[in-house]
């Protein structure tokens, strides 16, 4: 090996020495050898070092070298087996509202819930419009009779009611017959209009209800040709009716016989009008001289 102001040295040697005693100073001298190829000789353990690698055992490790540059990226490697799910992450912030979406179907109506409780009273609302009368509700049961009212005062008198009369005759003789009516000629006295009667006919009508009395006068003899004894009746009648209590009669024993014939009875005309007659009964007679008179004495019983 050769001295002076630096020694070359070996690659070999220098790393040699460098494995054995990776020192800062080594490391020193390494970066000038590397820039010059050899070794300077004032230091002398370093020098050793590397002597020691040409002639015997190798030095002590040196230092570990630099970092290399990071090779180029290898190709990606097969994809390996999924590892456990990691842990639950910390929830993130809540992101901006989306758009409102198209609203869906409708859904089936629900059961109807519970009802709530009543509310408090309103107030009242205006008065609404008068609706239409209802139908008229059934009568209701009689109340009790009041207590009898006080007496009024008495009224005026009023004015008389109009006497309702008429009466009818016939002077001359006329021939009777069995079932016929009696005819009277000439109306005479009469007043009101509830009694009608037409001269030269038999029937006297009655156009308002009451209770009214009818009077008979009259002679009577046998007509010519009888047979005797002659038993004449003289009947009142209602309507084709025998009026009870108007019935008279006569027996005739010879043709001079004559008599006169009455009656004066009440009688009830509860349905108007009402007709009345004389019909005489029995045989052929002669009337003359006969008067009927009706006048109405009070109203029809209820």
């Amino acid at each position: 090996m050769v001295r002076g102001a630096c020694v070359p040295v070996t690659a070999a040697a220098l790393a040699a020495a460098m494995r054995r005693a990776p020192t800062e100073e080594f490391m020193r001298i390494y970066r000038r050898y590397d820039a010059s190829g050899c070794l300077p000789l004032g230091d002398e353990v370093f020098w050793r070092l590397v002597a020691s690698d040409e002639s015997g055992a190798s030095g002590i490790t040196g230092a570990t070298g630099a970092t290399g540059a990071t090779g180029p990226q290898g190709e990606a490697g097969a994809t390996g087996a999924t590892g456990p799910t990691g842990p639950q992450g910390e929830v993130g912030a809540t992101g901006a509202t989306g758009p409102q979406g198209e609203a869906g179907a409708t859904g089936p109506t629900g059961p109807t819930g519970a009802t709530g409780a009543t509310g408090p009273q309103g107030e009242a609302g205006a008065t609404g419009a008068t609706g239409p009368t209802g139908p008229q509700g059934e009568v209701g049961a009689t109340g009790a009779t009041g207590p009898q009212g006080e007496v009024g005062a008495t009224g005026a008198t009023g004015a008389a009611p109009q006497t309702q009369l008429l009466s009818a005759y016939s002077t001359p003789s006329a021939p009777g017959t069995a079932g016929s009516a009696l005819t009277f000629d000439v109306n005479g006295t009469s007043s009101g209009t509830a009694i009608s009667h037409t001269a030269g006919s038999g029937d006297f009508t009655v156009s308002e209800p009451g209770i009214y009395t009818a009077a008979f006068h009259g002679n009577l003899a046998p007509a010519s040709g009888a047979s005797f004894p002659l038993t004449i009746s003289l009947e009142l009648q209602q309507d084709g009716t025998v009026v009870p209590g108007g019935v008279v009669q006569h027996t005739f024993q010879t043709a001079a016989d004559s008599a006169t014939l009455s009656f004066n009875v009440p009688v009830s005309v509860t349905s108007a009008p009402s007709t009345f007659t004389v019909v005489g009964d029995g045989g052929s007679f002669l009337y003359s001289a006969v008067t009927m008179t009706l006048y109405r004495v009070a109203d029809a019983a209820a």
